[in-house]
């Protein structure tokens, strides 16, 4: 089973933690801009996906499935003693922690996500495959040089602040190489929830960067799939939660706040 890192803040006995899980080319250091307003309302678990940041890189052939991850976060949630948390994944960290509320329903208060073309899009399509064989021949062939040419590399954010932009771009660049690939080439398709009778099954939002031009196609199919879920549509692009952060913050910490009563 794959170990992944966690960083505490705050007590998680002093109310209901909430889950921060990054998506690729990221760690926990993506919600830097956040922890002061979030930490304020909720203790804080702040999650690494395996092979980046602080967590180590698959060591076994079963470690890159959806259910080795939610088994992880269902792991750190045991250690941590709590009966119940919420989550708030981004990119590919939303297809993660979806999938965890899927498995464990009863152990999820509220869950939200951002932009994440990872949970809704038919990943075993003719297109898809095309595009993620070339995408992983390329980063073969091409070695470090051609993961840091990836179009969710940090350095080609623009608008990242500085210190955020560079502290990520410092550790993706650090981001073990296979770990990367087996993640975007076996596990990043496993949990696409596109055509499976999947509905999320506790509060649900969506914080929906509408910048991100490529996304809104799939905002809209999960609107019309999952009609119980709500949406906040904020400035923003892929990575919603640096480039604004005070309309996440506001977002989530209204939705949840709701939720708890």
């Amino acid at each position: 089973m794959p170990r992944m890192f966690h960083e505490l803040v705050g007590d998680p006995g002093d109310g209901v933690p909430l889950v921060l899980l990054h998506g690729m080319f990221a760690s926990r250091r993506m919600w830097d801009l956040n922890r002061t307003a979030l930490a304020a309302r909720f203790p804080l678990v702040l999650v690494d996906l395996p092979g980046h940041g602080a967590s180590p890189p698959f060591a076994a052939s079963d470690e890159a499935t959806p259910e080795a991850l939610v088994a992880e976060l269902e792991r750190i949630r045991e250690a941590l003693g709590v009966a119940r948390w919420c989550l708030c994944g981004q990119s590919f960290g939303a297809g993660v922690t979806l999938r965890y509320g899927l498995a464990h329903p009863e152990r999820v208060v509220a869950q939200a996500f951002t932009n994440s073309r990872t949970t809704f899009r038919d990943a075993f399509g003719p297109q898809e495959t095309e595009l993620r064989e070339g995408r992983i021949a390329r980063i073969r062939a091409g070695g470090r040089e051609a993961m840091g040419r990836e179009v969710f590399h940090p350095r080609h954010a623009k608008r990242f602040p500085e210190p955020i932009k560079t502290v990520l771009s410092q550790e993706a660049d650090g981001i073990e190489m296979e770990t990367y690939l087996r993640l975007i080439g076996e596990t990043a398709p496993a949990l696409s929830l596109y055509g499976r009778d999947a509905r999320p099954q506790r509060p649900t939002l969506l914080i929906n960067g509408r910048h991100e031009r490529a996304f809104q196609p799939c905002r809209d199919e999960l609107a019309a799939a999952w009609p119980g879920m709500e949406i906040a549509d904020i400035d923003g692009g892929h990575a919603v939660n640096i480039e604004n952060p005070k309309g996440f913050d506001a977002a989530l910490i209204g939705f949840l706040e709701r939720q708890l009563g």
